[in-house]
């Protein structure tokens, strides 16, 4: 593409109330140059009434995971845990006896008998390997004895601190850990073909922007390389793993980075698990499990210290939490850093159940929920039955939020969800199933509204990492980040977002997917 272009006959939503339609822009050199004003001067490309939205960003993605994903034994599908083995069974032919099956996507709340398996399903086959099957929420992992063997854990009465053990083979939270680190870390070549293979699919969706929501050195090294030599598409804003004590002290003591299209100011951690594997911290016990409220993984100290060493370092500190419970003690931590510190942005990264009178607590102290709408409509179906009618109003509270005054960037949680933008955006307009149920929406009354919805994906999200001042919005001088869509998301038919089509992914002025025509 040229490095100037008119983009005409289109539907600009610029979310800028400066100048809220338009018809055409202008872009010179990789920015929005002018709305409006023709240049008749350079290139024009028609763009026959397709809608052009400020490009979407995912607030919360997992780039390396995704590629590591799609690169190992896939479970999503599965229906029950007899077919899980029977993928196991097959995968062990491919690999050598030393080799480690590694798996991702199982969810029990899916299969006909919605219980954890048990330890002879993967302890009976006929195979040598040690085997880790990721469930979908990251925080638990269903594993064989070899595994359990070579890692050193012992089924015992007391479980490790921050995690457990269930059924003698599914790992939940901490207890993953002995695994995670006994299993071979992925070279710097790996992690790039990883990185790469995410990218393959990231563009077409319509993203322009990610926020990768955990990074060691090795995909920090590998980002670098990319971003330096011009090989990275899509702009990404990291947050550098909490369990990665030499990393955060070496950016702690250098500062920020920051390269055209990858920057890190940003800290992630933990507070506590989730809710499909029982691990979200709760104020009270699960209604299917009355003697547990979850798992903190973290330690009260460390992670005041944590929150000490992110405000005087001036780093973004981001931490999972889900449970009500979890969500209250990373707001008082919160409240207590930095009190004293004005537009520090520190974000609750999923924020998926908090009671009344937390709401308020998080614009109050500048406290950003970052959330993903999928999550509620995902989690919909069992939650019922795991927190009882009473606690169903603290759960995805996106309305709430909004009307206290937060802006809300919003993600997917990408591999755990799909990572389509659009899936997002309906889910957070209807509250509904793909096949659009419940008729009116589950807990409709914290359904959003179709422009903050928008915003969500695009201005909000770019608030979370600092750049609302060149992103986020089609306005002159911001970069051309654009997403080119078949409808109009805003007032088209509820029934119709899901059939809406990207038709293009513009970063910096560059087609990086074009599809239309």
């Amino acid at each position: 593409m040229s490095q100037k272009v008119n983009l005409i006959n289109g539907n600009f939503i610029t979310l800028d109330a400066q100048c809220p339609n338009a018809e055409m822009i202008s872009v010179v050199n990789g920015k929005i140059y002018g709305v409006n004003a023709l240049d008749h001067n350079v290139e024009s490309i028609d763009l026959k009434g397709a809608t052009v939205i400020p490009g979407f960003t995912d607030a919360h993605f997992h780039l390396t995971n995704l590629g590591k994903q799609l690169d190992t034994l896939q479970l999503k599908e599965c229906k029950s845990s007899l077919e899980v083995a029977e993928k196991v069974l097959k995968k062990s032919a491919e690999l050598s006896e030393n080799d480690w099956i590694i798996g991702f996507g199982w969810d029990h709340n899916k299969w006909q008998d919605p219980q954890f398996p048990n330890a002879d399903i993967l302890n009976s086959l006929p195979i040598s390997q040690p085997i880790m099957l990721n469930r979908i929420d990251g925080h638990s992992c269903w594993v064989n004895q070899k595994a359990m063997e070579l890692s050193g854990l012992n089924v015992s009465p007391n479980p490790p601190e921050g995690g457990d053990i269930i059924n003698d083979c599914i790992l939940l939270d901490n207890a993953m850990n002995p695994v995670q680190f006994i299993i071979p870390k992925p070279d710097e070549i790996t992690v790039e073909k990883w990185i790469n293979l995410a990218l393959e699919i990231i563009a077409p969706r319509g993203i322009t922007n990610i926020h990768d929501a955990w990074q060691d050195a090795t995909t920090v090294k590998v980002l670098q390389k990319l971003s330096n030599a011009g090989k990275l598409p899509i702009r990404v804003y990291g947050m550098l793993g909490s369990s990665y004590p030499k990393l955060i002290k070496q950016f702690f003591n250098d500062g920020f980075y920051q390269s055209e299209n990858y920057s890190i100011r940003s800290v992630k951690a933990f507070i506590d698990g989730a809710l499909g594997s029982r691990g979200a911290a709760l104020l009270e016990p699960y209604s299917d499990d009355h003697s547990n409220c979850g798992l903190i993984l973290i330690t009260h100290d460390e992670f005041e210290k944590l929150t000490i060493r992110c405000r005087d370092a001036g780093f973004q500190l981001c931490t999972h939490a889900i449970g009500d419970r979890g969500n209250r003690l990373v707001l008082d931590a919160y409240s207590r850093s930095v009190s004293d510190i004005k537009n520090h942005r520190w974000r609750i990264e999923h924020a998926q159940m908090v009671c009344d009178e937390d709401i308020p607590r998080f614009a109050e102290n500048g406290i950003v929920p970052s959330m993903q709408p999928s999550h509620c409509t995902s989690d919909m179906p069992w939650l019922t039955e795991r927190l009882g009618d009473k606690r169903l109003p603290r759960i995805s509270r996106w309305k709430s939020f909004i009307d206290s005054g937060c802006q809300i960037p919003g993600g997917s949680d990408c591999p755990i969800e799909e990572g389509n933008p659009i899936f997002e955006y309906f889910s957070a307009v209807t509250r509904k199933d793909h096949k659009g149920l419940p008729n009116k929406g589950w807990q409709n009354q914290e359904i959003v509204t179709r422009l903050d919805a928008l915003k969500m994906f695009t201005t909000w999200a770019a608030y979370g990492e600092f750049a609302e001042h060149r992103r986020g919005r089609i306005r002159p001088g911001f970069d051309a980040d654009l997403t080119f869509l078949s409808q109009d998301i805003t007032n088209c038919q509820e029934n119709a977002i899901l059939n809406t089509q990207v038709l293009g992914t513009m970063v910096a002025g560059n087609f990086l997917y074009n599809n239309l025509h």
